[in-house]
């Protein structure tokens, strides 16, 4: 079992390197904390992700409509 997270950790850590430049977040930062925590950042990096490009649009565009 700790052989699979020591192997998965520095996978996680080149995934969110990739997704962190195709979403305009610091790379470095995101990629180092995949390879420290894994996939357990993923729910921290798409909140992050969510409030980039609502904070990139402004509060009054509607991201979903009707």
């Amino acid at each position: 079992m700790m052989l699979a997270v020591f192997l998965l950790a520095p996978l996680s850590g080149l995934l969110f390197y990739i997704a962190a430049l195709q979403s305009a977040l610091p790379p470095r930062r995101w990629a180092m904390l995949g390879c420290l925590l894994g996939p357990a950042v993923l729910p921290m990096f798409m909140a992050r992700r969510r409030w980039s490009l609502v904070s990139a649009r402004g509060s009054r565009y509607a991201l979903i409509r009707a």
